[in-house]
């Protein structure tokens, strides 16, 4: 059995400025990696208290100078609202920062408010989930990123620095509806899931 720690980043009753609660999640999650805890995941949520990560391949990034032996996994990176481009280039250099110690995490994103505020509209939610995984996915194994489809258009560029390895077998999918359980088996990917 493994055990891991998540940061939620969560803000909700006021108490804390958000740079005391930023600060606080650091903690936990630095106590968390010395007290022998597997893995330190990160949520990405945006626009309010629920979740204050927008980056959270830019807060692994900031862990993995602070951390030794904990895995460092997005929990999970909602690719409908990333550049897949970007996504495959942040995983790359995280990689660099804590060689053998990173593993992705990805997600479709359920929140209206999120998707209105990326101008992104819902009803591309699965195919830009579908698409961008695989272009992430092929981009990290491959070590470049192409693409022309209705979706994305991407001349191909190659990824810098260089990725190290594949994350096929370190993967893991955000399965909080049965769609997305199909699209993480399809992915092969282990499934994750939050109780709430």
């Amino acid at each position: 059995m493994e055990i891991g720690h998540l940061n939620v980043m969560q803000n909700w009753h006021k108490d804390l400025t958000d740079q005391q609660m930023w600060q606080g999640e650091i903690d936990l999650a630095i106590s968390a990696d010395r007290l022998g805890f597997d893995s330190l995941w990160c949520v990405e949520h945006h626009f309010e208290d629920y979740g204050l990560c927008p980056d959270n391949i830019q807060y692994l990034t900031y862990l993995a100078s602070h951390t030794k032996n904990a895995k460092l996994v997005p929990g999970a990176v909602i690719l409908p609202w990333n550049d897949p481009l970007r996504v495959a280039e942040k995983m790359s250099m995280l990689e660099y920062y804590a060689p053998g110690r990173v593993k992705l995490g990805i997600g479709r994103g359920l929140a209206r408010r999120e998707y209105n505020g990326f101008r992104v509209p819902m009803e591309e939610a699965r195919g830009r989930f579908e698409e961008g995984a695989r272009l992430v996915l092929d981009a990290l194994e491959n070590g470049y990123m192409e693409s022309d489809t209705e979706l994305f258009k991407q001349p191909r560029v190659d990824i810098r620095p260089r990725p190290l390895r594949s994350y096929r077998d370190d993967l893991y999918g955000v399965a909080m509806s049965e769609d997305s359980s199909g699209s993480a088996a399809v992915l092969g990917a282990n499934m994750m899931t939050f109780i709430q």
